[in-house]
């Protein structure tokens, strides 16, 4: 091929090359700059959206109004019973007024339960209560984790997109200018086909990288409680922050703050409750009785009378209940710290893949991509003196794209990795996640 034709090529390629070989700067999560703000405010709104309309957080506040309400309940006494009955009639002839025995009854009867036991009962209920809360946290920290996730998800989509259409406009190019030089016989049949065949490539990759947005885009609505097939605008480069604390304070603030941490010790605090309330089984519970009988010929009866139940008739039983209720809240404590085991584990772990995502980052900016930069620069000068082929100057060309693609990957990561982190702490760590409030400790 002749020196015009490659300088054809050359001014073909270098006028849509890739900006990072121009010197204009990449606006990706891999690259330093300032925070994007204009995204976080975006992810900040979606979160919002998400913790106010999710039906999952929906479900747990109506679980934990329920709970409040059974508060009342355990400070009133049990139901008084009313028992309206007839004493004494006579079998075979049927009469209030024949014998002076007869009577029309009233009785009305109440239960005291023993000293101890409603106090119990109150305390459970405030326990349920508590647990009740730190479900609705727990669900709304990880709602608006997945919803975050979605978005850096949706966010690297896109910027993937967007390269793949930029090497797609410049492969056309090159594919239109090859086909002509072909044509008038100045350039090779090869060098059309090797075009041709990268566009359509990159057609199949740009397909599938669509279906998945449009699924991601489902999946972010439905967090967000709107309809699936709702648009979602492009989402630009996001920088996610890099607030986080230190993996190990990190961790010990999650074991003092995580909502799962407090459902554990919610639990405890039930059934020390119960084990209490199977101890007080064995005190007799009162039945108070007043009744007020009518007579039709004779004078009005009344009486009063009291009644206790006897627990320790069935003493086997009592025993059963208490070992019971011992049991289950050794298995309580236990889960204290299997969660708090389990927060230390997720934790190190979303950790972990939060500094890799952060040093291929940085290894992309400062290094990765800088070489790919400087290769394709090497590729199109040498093209342009003939010692390659167009088709090695083609591959350059993308590879730089995919070395792109892969620093807005890892870039993306970095968010992804955050929304692990939040749901393995139960920590608000994103912008837009509710406080779970104060901290939660054994009592």
């Amino acid at each position: 091929m002749s020196r015009a034709i490659r300088s054809v090529f050359f001014l073909l390629l270098a006028a849509t090359a890739p900006a990072a070989a121009q010197g204009v700067p990449i606006r990706n999560a891999a690259q330093a700059g300032p925070p994007e703000t204009e995204g976080r405010s975006r992810l900040a709104e979606a979160v919002r959206r998400a913790v106010a309309q999710n039906p999952r957080v929906q479900e747990a506040e109506a679980r934990a109004e329920a709970a409040r309400h059974r508060i009342q309940q355990t400070l009133s006494l049990p139901d008084p019973e009313v028992e309206l009955g007839l004493k004494d009639v006579p079998f075979l002839h049927p009469s209030l007024s024949r014998s002076d025995f007869t009577m029309e009854m009233v009785t009305g009867r109440q239960r005291l339960p023993a000293r101890g036991k409603r106090s119990a009962e109150h305390a459970a209920a405030l326990a349920d209560v508590d647990g009740a809360a730190a479900v609705r946290a727990r669900e709304a920290v990880a709602v608006a984790a997945d919803t975050a996730e979605a978005f850096f998800l949706l966010a690297a989509i896109d910027g993937e997109v967007a390269i793949l259409e930029d090497t797609r406009r410049r492969l056309e190019d090159a594919a239109a200018a090859a086909t002509s030089l072909y044509q008038v016989g100045k350039a090779g049949q090869s060098d059309v086909l090797h075009a041709n065949l990268e566009r359509t490539s990159l057609d199949e990759r740009l397909s599938t990288l669509k279906a998945e947005r449009r699924a991601q885009a489902a999946r972010f609505n439905a967090l967000q409680g709107l309809p699936v097939a709702a648009p979602v605008a492009p989402i630009g480069p996001v920088d996610p922050g890099s607030g986080v604390p230190a993996a190990g304070e990190l961790a010990r603030q999650a074991e003092a703050r995580s909502p799962s941490v407090a459902m554990a010790v919610a639990e405890v605090r039930r059934t020390e409750q119960e084990l209490e309330l199977a101890r007080l089984e064995g005190r007799p519970d009162w039945t108070l009785m007043a009744y007020y009988g009518h007579r039709q010929r004779v004078e009005d009866l009344a009486g009063v009378s009291a009644a206790i139940n006897l627990p320790w008739a069935h003493g086997r039983r009592l025993a059963e209940r208490r070992a019971e209720k011992e049991a289950e809240l050794a298995a309580a404590r236990a889960r204290v710290e299997a969660a708090k085991n389990q927060i230390r584990d997720e934790v190190e772990a979303a950790y972990a893949e939060l500094d890799k995502n952060r040093e291929q980052v940085r290894l992309y900016r400062d290094s990765i991509l800088p070489q790919a930069e400087v290769n394709y620069r090497s590729a199109r000068e040498a093209y342009v003196v003939g010692k390659i082929d167009f088709l090695t100057l083609v591959r350059a060309a993308i590879d730089l794209d995919s070395y792109r693609q892969e620093a807005v990957r890892r870039g993306s990561g970095i968010g992804r990795a955050l929304a692990a982190l939040q749901k393995a702490s139960g920590l608000p760590l994103i912008a837009g996640t509710p406080d779970a409030g104060d901290s939660h400790g054994e009592k």
